[in-house]
């Protein structure tokens, strides 16, 4: 709300100024509506804390993608450490204990892939702090490899944690480090 009432400001400032502009000299040049432009949208991504470039970094946004670089025989109840890490933004996520903690309160989107081992079954759970979610039970045993997908929206407090986590007796999770097969991915939505 407060947004939109700031970005209605700097809007009808730049026009302002633009007409204002028209009136002493009798037009608005393209380089200066370029240049009134450029402002206005650099004022926009400062006011919804985007900044422009890959290179600045924004605390307030959250995501991360690991792969698993082996095939594992999981524990009882063991939560899957996704060891390879391709994206971690503001270091959320935490390769060696396979958890990953909200940053701040909002809704995140979260996806796990997985492999079985050859003729072997698994079964994973996603969890939100200590409670169950969802699960992917990917193939029964004697099918050859077998995949299975978690896609999960949640509304997270700031502190949250969500990890995969190993359940019941099928415990068998399979990848490789060149094909990367297993993987566990997260970002804050808004």
């Amino acid at each position: 709300m407060y947004t939109m009432r700031a970005v209605c400001c700097i809007v009808v400032a730049l026009v302002m100024s633009c007409y204002g502009h028209k009136a002493d000299s009798g037009s608005c040049t393209p380089k200066l509506e370029n240049a009134l432009f450029e402002d206005l949208l650099s004022m926009m991504l400062k006011i919804k804390g985007i900044q422009k470039g890959t290179h600045q970094r924004d605390d307030t946004f959250s995501a991360f993608a690991a792969s698993l670089t082996a095939s594992k025989t999981l524990g009882t109840g063991e939560i899957v450490k996704f060891d390879k890490v391709w994206t971690n933004v503001n270091n959320d996520y935490n390769p060696s204990t396979g958890v990953y903690t909200a940053p701040k309160p909002g809704v995140y989107q979260f996806i796990c892939t997985v492999m079985t081992s050859y003729n072997k079954t698994l079964r994973l759970l996603l969890w939100k702090n200590n409670m169950k979610t969802v699960a992917v039970y990917p193939g029964a045993a004697n099918f050859g490899y077998n995949t299975g997908t978690i896609n999960m929206i949640l509304e997270l407090k700031k502190g949250d944690k969500v990890y995969t986590k190993q359940a019941n007796t099928e415990k068998y999770i399979y990848s490789e480090s060149v094909y990367n097969y297993s993987m566990f991915s997260g970002y804050l939505i808004r």
